[in-house]
């Protein structure tokens, strides 16, 4: 009897050994096989004049886009895991010379047709010599906002300094995709 339940007890150990050589080697496989690619989508220019002249948290920046997933992933579409942003630049194009001292800070929504907006990113400290900021970007999976035409927003809060005018904005993006077969 005693060596019937050594050998089950045995078994048993054997057995969740295996396992666990199987899941921790299937986690390693899907993490071999899984690969993420950068995609910069065009830039978005905006033009701001005394007529959006600020006073508190206001819109700097919306822009309107669509982007055809299925083109940019072709025959791996249904291997697309997650999508988010890797790159947000939020830049003065003209004039040269002025600067962010009139902003405090900033974030990015994103926002699809009939959807609930999403928080992206945030900006880190913007100092008064600053003429651009690259945006803290968030991990969050966008993949369903990005499939349906979506609109990109800058809030900003405002300090109370008068900026410039009129003034150029530029905001760069870009997403990453991550594939994977599992």
């Amino acid at each position: 009897m005693k060596t019937k339940l050594s050998w089950i007890t045995l078994l048993l150990l054997l057995g969740v050994g295996i396992s666990s050589i199987l899941l921790t080697s299937c986690e390693k496989l899907k993490e071999a096989t899984t690969f993420k690619f950068k995609v910069d989508l065009p830039d978005g220019r905006y033009s701001i004049d005394a007529s959006s002249l600020l006073k508190t948290e206001r819109v700097l920046f919306s822009q309107s886009s669509s982007i055809n997933i299925d083109s940019i992933v072709g025959a791996r579409n249904g291997l697309v895991e997650g999508i988010s942003f890797y790159k947000l630049r939020f830049s003065i194009a003209s004039p040269e010379t002025a600067k962010l001292n009139w902003l405090d800070s900033a974030r990015v929504m994103v926002t699809s047709d009939g959807g609930a907006p999403i928080e992206i990113a945030t900006s880190p400290v913007i100092n008064a010599t600053d003429s651009s900021i690259d945006f803290l970007v968030k991990e969050v999976d966008v993949l369903a906002v990005l499939k349906k035409p979506f609109i990109l927003t800058i809030y900003g809060n405002l300090n109370g300094n008068i900026p410039t005018l009129p003034m150029d904005l530029k905001l760069e993006s870009g997403i990453e995709i991550t594939l994977s077969p599992f």
